[in-house]
């Protein structure tokens, strides 16, 4: 972040008299290296750099009483530690650490202005972050050290819209996808096959985008549950076809050996009315021919239902 740090103290050794016009004295940039200044650092500054173009963008001013204000502008890269439990749905508390380096409490305290501690630009804007507030307070015992020191911590809320557009709405047109499987015939091996592993790659290359763009950390977030929870509808869908695909094969090898019993059962049906017939014909005591109905009422009975089980 770009920021104006200014600081305001009073030394009563730079009051001046009041019959001088000015109520306020403007000193020269090169004035500040002669005059004491507090030594502030930033505890948690990663990068820094004080902006000096066209010259130092520093000034100081003193007021009659002695009051100094020293402002500077400078540019900084802040460390963070962030939670990402929640993730996309998380809220960061970023917090910036202003101590004094070698001045103990018993010489130098830090105290934030009332009222008007912190101001921010009207057009501030971060692209994924929404500011939700800034919080001022000590922070001397915060890390058991007498030296002075202020906080202010920035909350920042995640932009979800980023993730709605592509994570979550892809993902949920993927898993629909694969429950397009579901109203294909069972037949249909290669359409179903191919809409299950692909949407089974899509969802692997979609959580692979997801993590590229996330720190490495050892605990499970929300987006890997919502990554996860969509991975196991797919490849449900694909071991639904799968299923399918087996009771349907082991129907048609039952139906096939019922329809091969049934035809060995009226073959033998057949041959035995016709050897019977054959004696009947070559019988020296019985010279009987079988009409028509008797013929029709044993054929009835050669090809009556036959049940496998």
């Amino acid at each position: 972040m770009t920021f104006y740090l200014r600081r305001k103290w009073v030394d009563k050794r730079l009051s001046f008299p009041t019959f001088r016009a000015s109520a306020v004295l403007e000193l020269d940039n090169r004035l500040i290296d002669q005059l004491w200044v507090p030594d502030i650092f930033f505890r948690n500054e990663k990068t820094a750099v004080v902006h000096n173009v066209t010259v130092p963008n520093r000034l100081i001013h003193i007021h009659r009483n002695g009051t100094v204000m020293f402002s500077s502008r400078m540019s900084m890269t802040l460390s963070c530690p962030m939670d990402f439990l929640l993730f996309p749905l998380d809220i960061q508390a970023c917090p910036v650490i202003i101590q004094s380096y070698a001045y103990s409490t018993s010489n130098v305290v830090f105290r934030w202005t009332e009222g008007k501690s912190i101001s921010k630009s009207e057009d501030w804007e971060m692209a994924h972050f929404m500011d939700q507030g800034i919080e001022t307070s000590g922070c001397t015992d915060d890390f058991d050290s007498h030296f002075a020191c202020v906080k202010a911590t920035f909350r920042l809320q995640r932009h979800l819209g980023y993730f709605l557009v592509h994570v979550y709405l892809p993902t949920v047109l993927v898993v629909i996808l694969s429950w397009v499987s579901f109203w294909i015939d069972g037949g249909a091996v290669p359409a179903r096959i191919t809409i299950g592993v692909m949407s089974i790659l899509t969802m692997a290359t979609q959580s692979s985008t997801v993590q590229s763009v996330l720190p490495r950390v050892s605990y499970v977030k929300a987006i890997d549950v919502w990554m996860a929870t969509c991975m196991s509808f797919v490849f449900a869908a694909l071991l639904e076809f799968a299923y399918v695909n087996v009771l349907s094969r082991r129907k048609n090898l039952f139906l096939a050996l019922e329809k091969g019993f049934r035809r060995r059962a009226q073959a033998a049906q057949v041959t035995d009315l016709q050897a019977k017939d054959v004696r009947m014909l070559s019988s020296p005591s019985c010279y009987h021919i079988p009409n028509r109905a008797t013929v029709n009422a044993q054929k009835s009975k050669v090809f009556a239902p036959f049940h496998y089980r």
